[in-house]
């Protein structure tokens, strides 16, 4: 197991946390570009200064499902997957990196929550400037 006893792994720890969190967000990027007509080009990335929180918005609406398999991606890639190698390979560091960015993916935990239960048709567009999105629903005559 690594052990922070020098400044050397201190930063290691730093950066692994820093890459892994840009990697989060290219995640969501990249899954939602795969649904949307104009792909990686519709994709915005920056960071809520007031929260200090990195985010991925996606500027054309997606359909329920689409906006819950882009949210949820990063969490199966950084959490899910590396939680079943250090299961089997007993690699605390693996575990650990795992449960951190699970633990980090609390937020797009939240989001799914709130809208798993619409109309999986329905198309959800992200807030341009808060967490956040709206719900376009049909409506029905």
């Amino acid at each position: 197991m690594l052990e922070i006893t020098s400044l050397s792994s201190a930063l290691l720890g730093v950066l692994v946390v820093v890459i892994g969190v840009v990697v989060h967000e290219l995640i969501h990027g990249i899954t939602w570009s795969c649904y949307i007509k104009n792909g990686f080009r519709s994709i915005k990335f920056g960071v809520l200064m007031k929260m200090l929180t990195p985010y991925c918005h996606c500027k054309e609406p997606l359909r329920v499902k689409q906006y819950i398999i882009g949210a949820l991606m990063p969490s199966i890639i950084l959490g899910i997957i590396p939680i079943i190698y250090a299961w089997f390979s007993g690699n605390t560091n693996i575990l650990l990196f795992a449960i951190f960015f699970t633990a980090s993916a609390a937020g797009d935990f939240m989001i799914v929550q709130l809208i798993w239960r619409e109309d999986m048709r329905s198309l959800v567009l992200d807030h341009p400037s808060e967490a956040g999105c709206f719900i376009y629903k049909k409506k029905d005559y």
